[in-house]
């Protein structure tokens, strides 16, 4: 009788625990897709397409070592413009050196950013080239940078520098 009841005792635990185990796999899968669908149907945004990721690492896993061929192969599925998330970030690549001049120059989507804490703290509040707003001050500091560091004599009097540094690099792929 003891024996029994024991075993009946049991065979209850271990069924509860297959229920049990499969709901709590079976919940987080369904969470998953439901999260991964609700994510990739948003048919009112304005922004280009581009490769399904995963709903909290985006396209991350997807990414390999060469990130350039991967946006090549991805530039010849969704275009030379496509949108890319990675992590909880939505990226816009621009694949095409044309394109890439035309965002750069004329809709300046670069000018006016807000820069990290980081890049405020070593740029005195902002105040470098790179970091600094699309302003008159932006706009001697990028007069005096090229004509100080991209002027003839500068280019020259780095060329063998430059050019050793390239050929290390050469040697190592």
């Amino acid at each position: 009788m003891i024996s029994t009841s024991i075993w009946s005792w049991w065979s209850e635990i271990t069924t509860n625990k297959h229920d049990l185990t499969l709901a709590l796999l079976i919940f987080p899968i369904i969470t998953f897709f439901i999260l991964w669908y609700k994510s990739t149907r948003n048919p009112t945004s304005l922004l280009p397409p581009g490769p399904r990721g995963l709903p909290v690492v985006g396209y991350l896993p997807f990414l390999g070592p060469n990130l350039h061929h991967k946006f090549t192969k991805l530039a010849q599925i969704h275009g030379p413009i496509f949108k890319l998330k990675l992590g909880s970030k939505t990226h816009i690549v621009v694949s095409s050196s044309d394109l890439a001049e035309v965002v750069a120059r004329e809709h300046d989507i670069f000018a006016n950013r807000d820069p990290p804490a980081s890049a405020l703290e070593m740029s005195q509040g902002g105040q470098s080239i790179v970091w600094a707003n699309n302003n008159s001050l932006w706009r001697n500091m990028r007069k005096v940078f090229v004509y100080e560091v991209l002027s003839t004599k500068n280019l020259e009097a780095s060329h063998t520098f430059l050019q050793a540094e390239l050929r290390k690099t050469v040697t190592r792929v």
